[in-house]
């Protein structure tokens, strides 16, 4: 029963003691880094023809964004790091065979990252 009181005691003390944020709060470091950005198009996990744009939802403060597409096999196949807008076409010259990629984006303020998308799944199969 004594080493009960004392383990509430404990863990009473780190709680109270732990860093703002690991209780919840948004530490000064973690500002502008928790923002998320949403994919619209082509949509996660979606299974269809290769998407002739790529579109995603705006994050306050950004200035412009940063677009990668992976292939299967980890393997950048295309990069843009200078777009301005929520939404670019993909290059006439970026084929995209039948199989899975994978894209990203980052939202940039001033050069630095303030929120990604993390890495959003798409399926290119062939017309019928």
């Amino acid at each position: 029963m004594k080493s009960w009181g004392v383990g509430v005691v404990v863990a009473t003390v780190l709680v109270a003691c732990a860093p703002a944020a690991n209780r919840g709060a948004t530490s000064p470091r973690d500002t502008g880094r928790s923002k998320t950005i949403e994919p619209l198009a082509p949509a996660r996990d979606s299974v269809g023809i290769a998407p002739a744009r790529f579109a995603w939802t705006a994050i306050d403060g950004a200035d412009s964004y940063a677009i990668g597409i992976w292939n299967e096999v980890d393997m950048l196949i295309w990069r843009d790091d200078h777009v301005t807008t929520t939404s670019v076409a993909r290059p006439e010259t970026l084929q995209l065979e039948a199989g899975t990629y994978f894209w990203s984006v980052s939202a940039l303020r001033e050069g630095r990252e303030i929120g990604d998308s993390g890495l959003t799944a798409f399926v290119v199969r062939t017309a019928p």
